[in-house]
């Protein structure tokens, strides 16, 4: 399969819808079915931001197919391209609270295999390739990338709770989530619950928004805290070692005691 991705408007919820009916058709473990979802994420997104130079293509393409007992696919832009062994680790308690630097380390550690090639002409192609288990996959689920996000906000006591459902990635629940935090700052409110329960997916710019989100109420002298994760967000905060910087609950009355 192929796609080509605009860049001006990158529809993200197609890569997942079309990336995802592919994994769907294959004997793919569920976890792997996620992590490769993610990975091509991350991998989208890096080429959107970072892989355009001065007059150069206004898209991304993507191929996605099956050889050698692998899922494999490729991203390619006509950017400048980089160095991947200069990325520092995101870890790092001097960058773990920076919003960004995360998309890398992620495709690297959810999947088999990432190699870098800076074609002689230009551009950056990256390969990401998930070795395809004898287990079907299909508890994965069918992709909801075409799920819009959706944001909506109420109050108990002196708690403001904002509800998100859909996807926090790239261009799309980011920036929703971004304007619902700043909302409710600007509007008086002290202790913010962030309810995640129905969030489909997360990338880095995700991450990055709830990185962001969590020092601008603490410089703001309010308190936030994470609600619900699903396993899919849980699993990305425990590889990106933020798990230990948010206040975690399992339950709302959990929360609005702890707060």
């Amino acid at each position: 399969m192929q796609l080509t991705i605009s860049r001006d408007d990158p529809d993200l919820g197609r890569v997942e819808e079309e990336v995802g009916g592919l994994l769907a058709t294959l004997p793919l473990a569920p976890d792997a079915h996620h992590q490769v979802i993610t990975a091509v994420l991350e991998a989208v997104s890096n080429a959107v931001r970072h892989g355009r130079r001065s007059g150069g293509l206004g898209s991304v393409l993507l191929e996605a197919g099956v050889a050698d007992g692998h899922v494999v696919v490729t991203v390619t832009d006509d950017g400048p391209g980089f160095d991947p062994g200069a990325c520092p680790d995101p870890r790092a308690p001097e960058r773990l609270l920076l919003p960004g630097g995360r998309g890398v380390f992620l495709m690297h550690h959810l999947m088999d295999g990432v190699d870098f090639a800076f074609p002689p002409a230009g551009g950056t192609r990256v390969t990401l390739r998930k070795s395809i288990l004898a287990t079907h996959g299909s508890d994965g689920g069918p992709s909801e990338g075409d799920l819009p996000m959706t944001v909506s906000t109420r109050t108990s006591g002196d708690v403001t709770i904002i509800d998100f459902k859909g996807r926090i990635t790239i261009g799309v629940g980011d920036v929703a989530l971004r304007s619902a935090v700043h909302e409710a700052l600007d509007g008086g409110a002290t202790k913010i619950l962030l309810n995640l329960a129905d969030v489909t997916t997360i990338d880095s710019s995700g991450v990055g928004e709830l990185v962001g989100s969590y020092t601008t109420t603490n410089n703001r002298g309010a308190k936030l805290a994470l609600l619900n994760l699903p396993p899919k967000v849980r699993d990305i905060l425990h590889i990106t070692q933020l798990i230990s910087v948010f206040n975690v609950y399992d339950t709302e009355d959990e929360a609005l005691a702890g707060l």
